[in-house]
């Protein structure tokens, strides 16, 4: 079950609508919480080039951004208490650290189950991965925990209540397999009503039990409805396509899907699970 959740926060407007359905999903499994708010002293901090007799004024420069920076996160974390304590949150705790988000985030997640991320939060790191920060796609790349990545939109797409109907994107890869397997086993499925869907280009009949599986594995954990989608290469586009397009025909509000597999050459080159990080409206539970 989902016992803790560590939800990233630095300041950004992405980081605080992920704050309020953070907490939300925390308040609904009685789960603790933590509001981590990241200083990127190292990204602020960083070595560049200066002109002859400028690196004193860099310098200061440097110690004016890490206070601006330090300060924000500071205002952020009382705001995140009292939204804490307004939603109801039995137990939560908020912590500030300095340093890279990456090694921040290695650290700080290994005693929670779950870490909760804003789509476009950590901005100022290294630029941009087309319409996602390339901050965001290392964590994802690197952390062993569950990472569940929210949109910045307040409503619709953005909730996760019990009502979100769920896409689980199932190949039988380890990568799905471990992402479908934490999703239940963290209690996220019950309750729900599930979609999964399988591609399988030399047979569908197979994708159909393949779906047909990780059905039967999700109903154990509470799902309230199942429904298997096995599709052949002649019915489907691209993997990312038909994820996408099957999120936008059915309303779906959260995707779950390994994150950054091996298996196929898609993955390899062209990475679906890029193309569904770049273009995907809905809320994104990731694991590798």
């Amino acid at each position: 079950m989902l016992r803790s959740i560590l939800i990233a926060l630095d300041g950004s407007p992405s980081s605080l609508q992920t704050a309020d359905r953070g907490l939300e999903l925390a308040r609904r499994h009685q789960a603790h919480v933590e509001g981590l708010g990241i200083v990127n002293s190292a990204w602020i901090q960083r070595p560049e080039a200066v002109s002859i007799g400028g690196m004193a004024y860099k310098i200061a420069l440097d110690l004016k951004e890490l206070q601006s920076a330090a300060q924000r996160v500071d205002a952020v974390l009382r705001d995140f208490r009292e939204r804490a304590e307004q939603a109801g949150i039995p137990s939560f705790q908020i912590r500030q650290s300095d340093g890279n988000p990456l090694e921040v985030l290695e650290v700080e997640a290994a005693s929670h189950d779950l870490v909760v991320l804003g789509r476009h939060s950590m901005f100022d790191v290294d630029g941009e991965l087309y319409e996602l920060p390339l901050c965001v796609d290392r964590i994802i790349r690197g952390e062993p925990r569950p990472i569940l990545l929210l949109p910045d939109d307040g409503l619709g797409k953005g909730e996760i209540s019990s009502q979100t109907q769920v896409l689980v994107a199932f190949d039988g890869s380890p990568a799905s397999s471990r992402a479908v397997h934490m999703f239940a086993l963290l209690g996220l499925a019950a309750g729900r009503v599930i979609h999964v869907v399988t591609l399988d280009q030399s047979s569908p009949s197979r994708a159909d039990e393949t779906a047909a599986r990780a059905c039967a594995l999700l109903r154990r954990h509470g799902a309230a409805e199942t429904h298997a989608i096995g599709l052949g290469s002649s019915e489907a586009g691209t993997p990312a396509e038909t994820i996408l397009g099957l999120a936008k025909a059915l309303n779906i509000g959260m995707i779950v899907m390994g994150a950054y597999g091996h298996r196929g050459i898609q993955e390899i080159f062209g990475s679906c699970t890029r193309e569904v990080l770049n273009a995907c409206p809905t809320a994104l539970f990731l694991h590798h």
